[in-house]
C-alpha cells in the first residue's frame, strides 16, 4: 500500500509540474488521444488528420506508441499518447501528454463497459479539467463495426451511466469506425464515410471553438489547488505524528514521574520524623 501511495503521489506531482509548465499564450488547441493500449487511438488520429494511405501515427496489434507524437493541422495540434496501464513508464508519459491537452479524446474499444482502471484514469482526468471537463473530455467508442448497432448503443449507454454515476459528469460520446471511414474514402463511398461518424466528431471539435489559454489557466488553477491540498494533508499528517510522539514521550515518563513523586513523599515523611535542629 505504501508503494501504491508513493506512486500516486509521484504521478500527482509530475502531472502538476507538467500542467504548471504550460505556456499560457494564444495558440491552437491540443487534442490528445488517451486510452488503454490497443484501444484505437493512433488509428483514430490518422483518420482525423487525413492520413488515409500513409500513417503519421503508427498502429499495430502490439504496443507501438511509447512516446508522445504530434501532428499540426490548420486548426489543431493532435497528440498521440502511449496506452494506459501498460507499465509505469508509459503511464507517466501518457499523463504528461494529457497535461498538454486542451481537449482529450478518451478512446475505448467495445469489449463492454469502461473497466475500473479506465474509470480511475478518467476520474483523475476529469478532476484536472475543472469546469471544462464535461465540454473538453470526449468519449470515443472505437471499432464500432465489430458489434451490432444494438450492442454499440448498449455499451455507449452504459459508459455514459458510469461517467454520470461514478464520476459526476456527462461528456459527449461518439461511436466511430475508422475502418469504415478508411474504406469509404478509398472506395469513394459516401455512405461508408457517413456510417463511420468520423466527420461527426470532427465537426464537434470545430464547433467547440476552444480557448486553449482559458483551458490551460483552469487546469493550472486546479493543479495548484491539488498541490495545496497535498501539502495541507502532509502537514496534518506531520502534526498528528508529532502529537502522537509527544503522547508516547509523556506516557513513557509516567512511571518515572510516579517514582519521583513517591520518593518526594517518602522523603517528606521521613524528614518529618526528625525534630528540627
Amino acid at each position: 500500500m505504501a508503494d501504491l501511495n508513493t506512486s500516486l503521489h509521484t504521478q500527482l506531482l509530475l502531472k502538476a509540474d507538467a500542467l504548471l509548465d504550460q505556456d499560457i499564450t494564444p495558440g491552437k488547441p491540443v487534442v490528445a488521444a488517451w486510452g488503454l493500449m490497443n484501444a484505437g487511438k493512433s488509428y483514430l488520429l490518422n483518420m482525423l488528420t487525413n492520413h488515409i494511405q500513409t500513417e503519421c501515427f503508427r498502429t499495430n496489434d502490439i504496443r507501438e506508441t511509447a512516446e508522445l507524437k504530434e501532428f499540426e493541422t490548420d486548426d489543431f495540434i493532435f497528440l498521440d499518447t502511449p496506452g494506459l496501464d501498460a507499465n509505469n513508464a508509459d503511464d507517466l508519459i501518457a499523463l504528461q501528454g494529457a497535461a498538454k491537452a486542451d481537449i482529450v479524446l478518451f478512446v475505448h474499444q467495445p469489449q463492454g463497459e469502461l473497466e475500473k482502471i479506465e474509470v480511475d484514469f478518467l476520474r483523475k482526468l476529469k478532476d484536472s479539467f475543472g469546469q471544462f471537463a464535461e465540454q473538453n473530455i470526449i468519449l470515443v467508442l472505437s471499432k464500432s463495426d465489430v458489434e451490432s448497432n444494438t450492442g454499440i448503443a448498449a455499451i455507449e449507454k452504459r459508459m455514459l451511466e458510469q461517467c454520470r454515476d461514478d464520476l459526476g459528469f456527462t461528456p459527449r460520446c461518439y461511436a466511430l469506425s475508422g475502418s469504415r471511414f478508411h474504406a469509404g474514402v478509398m472506395q469513394k463511398k459516401d455512405g461508408l464515410v457517413r456510417a463511420s461518424h468520423l466527420y461527426d466528431l470532427a465537426q464537434h471539435l470545430d464547433a467547440l471553438n476552444t480557448d486553449a489559454s482559458a483551458v490551460k489557466r483552469e487546469r493550472q488553477r486546479v493543479a495548484i489547488d491539488d498541490i495545496i491540498a497535498e501539502l495541507t494533508q502532509a502537514e496534518n499528517a506531520l502534526q498528528q505524528k508529532h502529537a502522537q510522539a509527544k503522547r508516547q514521550i509523556v506516557e513513557g515518563f509516567q512511571p518515572f514521574d510516579k517514582a519521583m513523586k513517591d520518593f518526594h513523599v517518602w522523603m517528606k515523611n521521613t524528614l518529618n520524623k526528625f525534630p528540627a535542629v
